[in-house]
């Protein structure tokens, strides 16, 4: 499977895996679309189209997140997944993440 992203307004929407196998790609293209959060100070990520995530997911948004905060940015996560959650809940990522209620 694959990771797509756009982006669409102040969104950076995702599609397809969020997994070891396609976070390296997204994360080398960064650049790209963290302009739109630095000039807004802050990132809205889509994971409506995500359908699959696994803990190297977690794990880069944590890190964007941290990258983010350094940059006196924020980080808002829009529609996340039940496996998301389920994985952010059993490692403590629920609340740093600001998770939204269902």
């Amino acid at each position: 499977m694959s990771l797509d992203y756009s982006q669409q307004g102040d969104r950076l929407v995702l599609q397809g895996e969020l997994s070891r196998s396609t976070i390296p790609a997204l994360w080398q293209q960064r650049q790209q679309w963290l302009q739109t959060a630095i000039s807004d100070a802050k990132l809205n990520i889509d994971l409506a189209g995500v359908e699959r995530v696994d803990s190297a997911g977690v794990a880069m948004l944590l890190r964007l997140k941290g990258e983010l905060q350094q940059r006196q940015c924020e980080l808002a996560i829009v529609a996340a997944n039940p496996q998301l959650r389920a994985i952010a809940e059993v490692s403590g990522a629920t609340e740093i993440l600001q998770l939204p209620a269902e």
